[in-house]
């Protein structure tokens, strides 16, 4: 599988939890999508300067809520939502891939926004009563960073680990041509 059919297979399967996905049909399209959110990244920026947009404008004492809709913004915000579906569908095929539910998936999209809310929420509080307690805030943070970090690193873990050959519950190995091609050739079954 090349690149480039890594990158069409996860536009062409962006709504099939079904089925399984191999590292690279994972793994290159995220490469790709950053390499295209990079490049809106790049172009936006000039949009924006020649808009009057600029760092300075992003000052805390000048923080209005136009500094929130500069077309950089927006863009990212749009290719974000474009990405969102099938990145979360070859997640879960990929979770399949190694024997994990697909369903699984959602914990790294939903736990990530529950936690970085329950964050949010849980320092405003503090702050609405009063608290000066540093400290309590730092743990606060710290601990939903701490807790970000690790369900990263699982997730990361899981999209890296290579299946056991031959078929699972949710379906035929994806490179079943390849390996049995492989064994052939180099177990001197030719």
């Amino acid at each position: 599988m090349t690149f480039m059919e890594a990158y069409k297979r996860y536009w062409k399967k962006a709504f099939v939890m079904r089925g399984r996905a191999r590292r690279k049909e994972y793994w290159v399209p995220q490469l790709f999508n950053l390499i295209i959110a990079l490049i809106l990244m790049l172009i936006f920026s000039f949009v924006d300067r020649a808009m009057g947009y600029s760092i300075d404008t992003m000052a805390s004492d000048q923080l209005t809520a136009s500094a929130f809709t500069k077309p950089s913004d927006i863009a990212n915000w749009i290719w974000s939502l474009i990405i969102l579906i099938p990145s979360f569908t070859v997640l879960a095929r990929r979770l399949q891939d190694i024997n994990i539910n697909g369903w699984w998936a959602l914990v790294s999209y939903i736990g990530g926004t529950v936690i970085g809310i329950g964050m949010i929420f849980a320092l405003v509080m503090m702050m609405a009563s009063g608290a000066s307690d540093f400290a309590s805030i730092g743990l606060i943070f710290f601990g939903g960073l701490a807790l970000l970090l690790i369900m990263a690193i699982v997730f990361f873990v899981f999209t890296v680990m290579d299946s056991k050959p031959g078929p699972n519950k949710y379906g035929e190995d994806p490179k079943r041509n390849e390996r049995y091609y492989y064994n052939d050739t180099y177990e001197g079954n030719e």
